[in-house]
């Protein structure tokens, strides 16, 4: 598994977001209000995926992989970094799109009642998903093991794959 290019996640946050601000323009009277609260789930995965990623970039610090019980398991620092991986996407889309909904209700903040109302929710969804975007790719990088000769050959060691 290669590392997520944070170019290639920025460039995926930009066409996200032209895509949703064109859409927004055409349907905004379609959508329904956005609240401050329908960010939660964004902010929840935000701190998990950081939370682990100053976990278990700690335990890999002070040794402590392996396949004892007291030990963080190799097989649990993969899935942590396919979930960073899974995470920095997501939080990247996302952020596309909530960024193109924020840029639509700012520039009608004046004029639209419901973009007024919709500002505080796009912006902190806007925000989360940033959030989320970060945490996810701190938690990717974090899960990389120091090189090592486990298998008895000379290598890197870590979780990733280059080309």
């Amino acid at each position: 598994m290669n590392q997520t290019s944070v170019g290639l996640l920025v460039t995926s946050a930009v066409a996200a977001g032209v895509v949703s601000f064109a859409a927004v323009w055409v349907f905004y009277g379609s959508f329904p209000s956005m609240s401050v609260s329908g960010s939660t789930a964004l902010w929840v995965f935000a701190v998990v995926a950081g939370a682990l990623a100053v976990t278990v970039r700690r335990r890999i610090a002070a040794g402590e992989v392996g396949q004892d019980r007291s030990q963080m398991s190799p097989v649990f620092i993969s899935r942590c970094a396919v979930f960073g991986k899974a995470a920095g996407w997501i939080g990247s889309l996302v952020g596309g799109f909530y960024g193109g909904v924020t840029v639509y209700v700012l520039l009608r903040h004046g004029e639209l009642l419901a973009a007024q109302q919709d500002t505080p929710g796009a912006v902190t969804s806007l925000l989360a998903a940033v959030a989320m975007a970060v945490a996810g790719v701190l938690l990717e990088r974090s899960c990389l093991v120091p090189p090592g000769d486990a298998d008895g050959e000379e290598g890197r060691g870590d979780v990733f794959l280059t080309p």
